[in-house]
């Protein structure tokens, strides 16, 4: 609705004259009752959400008005748009480029990427005047056909020269504006096109609506976009003026009106829920939580058929009155990702929800890894979250939950891979949220029952364990899922810790973790470390030996240290590359001193590791040279002058060969 920019539900709509295109209920402007001329409203296109829409009426009516009706734009003119990264100028930039009209803009420099982005090359400082000289130089002298001007001051008679012969100047501003004299004073061969749009929709209402409606056209054929936005909710609206203020925003800044007209939750019996990798056990019971919520049309994704476990899960789901739609589709293909929308579209209720929990595992160290085990790893979670995205970003959904790993926050040896594709879905739901659409990511730890975690082996999970991460209970995950969606957080870690334990590889701590351990209780002194401090030297081997082998028994997941023979090489024990970081990581804490990265490299048998760290845990003393007696030195001279040539020559020859040359 024009004059408002707002798009919300009616409860009772009140018309100065009959509008016939509209009906209490429809998508239409803020507020339960309002009075508003019929011309200024339509409805609204059913691909853009309330929130897009409320970015379109005057924006691009007043876009639309300047270049169409006044400067009459033509293809292959060139337009210089002022201002062009706010909302008016990215409305104008896309209704020239629709015409086939060449685009030059002003913007500042922090924005400039976002227009070039958008198909603007030639983009210049809006805070500066030099880009009249700039148009000369890169036109050869030729200017520019039409200006759109929202500037004023010394920007309007520098845009005057940029301007070419018999131009057209299209003047948006309201404060410092010129009158029809001074351009006839300064430039009587342009044409002077001064207006306001308030003032033109008084005079003429039915302009506005004709354009309202050949404007809806374009957006329902998808021609034209609504414009970059970034909503707050209602009760957030000081913080939506603070940031309009600052003016650093993109486009136009949305309050999201809450829907009163159907109850304010995320999870509706008249929705439809996708579950990515929903045919595993994580995926199971996330789609039973769904149900108990009140969710009665479910859509789970897999790339194989469900076992009869699963189908046993699905059968009970169904008998329970929710509609259950499996999909074998690799969320990693468009065209199948695609499809599946389609079905949803033309057979079940709106999509409203979308938790994509898809992955796998490929473990490796870092140096080890191919990018066949990157791709094999990234394709369901990068490509799969970015499909989904591309695909929905034009519907109206109320959550967008992407299933992302601690490992993005706290890295996890081995899992380079894994942890990059989990970043990518925390980047990705930032990006959503500044596009002013639902996302949250979420950072889960291990969960106890279900997912990848429950998998691991008990070596593994002790892993886990010893850094004072322990797994999530089902029960409680999902209620933090549920709090999580109703709160909006675009990005949450969700992981129980016990920080007097929690420990990262060389006691890297991350800035935002610094708060909590200075907080956390200080951990205990290590009880090996003090037996060692303790003890004789002739002891210190024996049990630093007793403590490295049982180390190694847990990495290896053995139920005793004493098959571990000291001389026997680790690789023939069975460790591999990510046993031995997480024997290093072992070691390093217990033992409280900082080891090198190839420790199990560089010692590969006990006794040579032990030998390292008694030598770096207590290095000896170098023994002082004894020193040499006073004359000694010539007594040795003496004793070798009284040798005959053949006694001197078999002395040295034994020297030599004791020596082993």
């Amino acid at each position: 609705m024009f004059r408002h920019d707002r798009c919300d539900r009616l409860q009772r709509l009140a018309l100065k004259s009959g509008c016939r295109n509209c009906r209490a209920n429809d998508p239409a402007v803020l507020g339960s009752f309002i009075t508003v001329p019929a011309a200024f409203v339509v409805p609204k296109p059913d691909r853009l959400s309330f929130e897009e829409a409320a970015t379109i009426p005057t924006t691009f009516l007043t876009a639309y008005y300047g270049l169409h009706r006044q400067a009459q734009l033509q293809p292959g003119e060139r337009v210089l748009i002022h201002a062009a990264a706010g909302g008016v100028g990215q409305a104008a930039v896309q209704l020239a480029q629709r015409i086939g009209a060449e685009v030059w803009a002003t913007a500042s420099p922090s924005k400039w990427d976002v227009l070039k982005s958008s198909g603007v090359p030639q983009v210049m400082n809006s805070r500066s005047l030099d880009f009249a000289d700039e148009i000369h130089s890169r036109t050869n002298g030729q200017g520019v056909d039409v200006v759109l001007n929202s500037l004023n001051g010394d920007f309007i008679p520098k845009s005057l020269e940029a301007l070419r012969s018999n131009g057209r100047f299209v003047e948006i501003g309201k404060l410092g504006i010129w009158t029809a004299e001074q351009m006839q004073a300064a430039r009587s061969d342009v044409g002077y096109f001064p207006f306001d749009l308030l003032d033109i929709s008084l005079q003429t209402p039915d302009l506005i609506a004709q354009m309202l409606r050949e404007l809806m056209a374009d957006f329902q054929a998808g021609t034209l976009q609504p414009l970059p936005h970034k909503v707050f909710a209602l009760q957030d609206v000081v913080s939506a003026f603070r940031f309009m203020a600052q003016a650093k925003h993109i486009g136009k800044v949305v309050i999201r009106i809450p829907d009163r007209s159907t109850p304010d939750t995320p999870i509706r019996a008249d929705g439809s829920y996708l579950i990515t990798g929903g045919l595993g056990a994580l995926g199971m019971q996330v789609a039973d939580w769904l149900a108990k919520q009140g969710a009665r049309h479910l859509v789970l994704t897999g790339r194989r058929s469900p076992s009869p476990s699963v189908q046993q899960q699905i059968d009970q789901l169904e008998q329970a009155g929710t509609q259950v739609l499996i999909a074998q589709t690799d969320v990693a293909n468009f065209e199948e990702v695609r499809h599946l929308l389609d079905t949803i579209a033309t057979s079940m209720p709106p999509l409203r929800g979308i938790l994509h929990a898809a992955g796998v595992l490929e473990d490796n160290l870092l140096q080890n890894q191919t990018w066949a085990q990157f791709d094999r790893v990234m394709q369901p979670k990068v490509a799969g979250a970015w499909n989904l995205h591309r695909l929905t970003q034009h519907q109206r959904s109320t959550f967008f939950v992407c299933f992302s790993s601690i490992s993005a926050l706290l890295g996890s040896p081995g899992q380079g891979n894994y942890a990059a594709a989990n970043a990518f879905l925390d980047a990705l739901s930032h990006h959503r949220r500044a596009l002013g659409l639902p996302s949250s990511s979420i950072n889960w730890g291990p969960w106890g029952e279900a997912g990848m975690a429950a998998s691991l082996s008990d070596r593994e999970q002790a892993r886990w364990a010893a850094q004072g991460i322990t797994p999530i209970a089902t029960e409680q995950g999902l209620q933090i899922l549920g709090d999580l969606i109703d709160r909006r957080i675009p990005q949450a870690g969700v992981v129980p810790i016990d920080w007097s334990k929690f420990s990262l590889p060389q006691g890297i701590i991350p800035p935002f973790l610094a708060e909590l351990l200075t907080t956390a209780p200080t951990a205990a002194p290590s009880e090996i470390r003090q037996q060692l401090d303790r003890s004789a030297p002739i002891d210190r081997r024996r049990l630093l030996m007793a403590h490295v082998r049982s180390q190694i028994a847990k990495v290896l997941g053995l139920s005793s240290a004493d098959a571990i023979d000291p001389q026997q090489g680790f690789s023939d024990l069975g460790m591999d590359s990510l046993m031995s970081v997480e024997l290093r990581s072992r070691l390093q804490t217990s033992l409280e001193c900082v080891v090198p990265t190839s420790l199990a490299f560089d010692y590969p048998t006990v006794e040579a590791m032990v030998d390292y760290l008694l030598e770096e845990l207590f290095p000896t003393a170098e023994a002082p040279e004894e020193p040499i007696a006073t004359g000694s030195t010539g007594a040795i001279a003496a004793d070798l002058e009284a040798l005959s040539d053949s006694e001197a020559e078999a002395l040295l020859l034994s020297k030599l060969n004791g020596m082993r040359y």
